[in-house]
C-alpha cells in the first residue's frame, strides 16, 4: 500500500515515538516539498519519500490557498497524482476536501488502528498512543468519538 502523508500524522507519530508505524502499515511513504517544511523539528527519515508535485497541480495549490494550507493541498494533489492508497490528513476540513477529491482518507487514529489490526501493536499500546494524544498532544477528538475509537481496540 502506497499513502502520501500531511505534517500533522508524522508530528503526532513522533511525539508517540511511533513514526515507524507508517512504514510498518504501508511500503510506501510519500511526503511533498510543502510538508518537508512544516515538519522542520523533526529528522525525516529515509522511509519518507519526498516528492514534488506538478506545476499544474502547483497551481491548483496557489489557486486554492485558504482555508487549507499547502502542506494539506500538496497532499492530496500528491495523492491523487502517484495513485496513493490513502491520504493521511487529520484536519476535518481537510479530509472532507480530499474526500470530495475521491481520496481515501485516514488519520493519526487510523494509522495506529490499523498497526493494530495488521498486528504491530497490541491493544494496551494502541489505546495508550490515544491516551497519549488526546491528553498530551493535544489532538482532538469528541467524546463520542473516542468512544467509538476506543472500541476499536477491545477484543472482539
Amino acid at each position: 500500500m502506497r499513502c502520501v502523508s500531511n505534517a500533522s500524522p508524522i508530528i503526532f507519530l513522533s511525539k508517540l515515538n511511533a513514526l515507524e508505524l507508517l512504514t510498518a502499515c504501508f511500503d510506501e511513504v510519500h511526503i511533498s516539498h510543502a510538508v518537508v517544511g512544516e515538519v522542520t523539528n523533526i529528522h525525516i527519515p529515509n522511509f519518507l519519500l519526498v516528492d514534488a508535485i506538478s506545476d499544474k497541480g502547483m497551481g491548483y495549490v496557489e489557486g486554492a490557498l485558504g482555508r487549507l494550507h499547502s502542506g494539506e493541498l500538496e497532499s492530496m494533489v500528491l495523492a491523487k497524482e502517484i495513485s496513493a492508497d490513502y491520504v493521511l490528513l487529520d484536519d476535518l476540513l481537510a479530509r472532507r476536501k480530499a474526500t470530495s477529491m475521491g481520496l481515501q482518507v485516514m488519520g493519526t487514529v487510523g494509522v495506529i488502528h490499523l498497526a493494530y489490526k495488521m498486528g504491530k501493536i497490541d491493544a494496551k499500546q494502541g489505546l495508550s498512543f490515544i491516551q497519549a494524544l488526546t491528553q498530551d498532544h493535544n489532538l482532538y477528538l469528541s467524546q463520542t468519538m473516542l468512544k467509538k475509537v476506543t472500541s476499536l481496540f477491545s477484543p472482539s
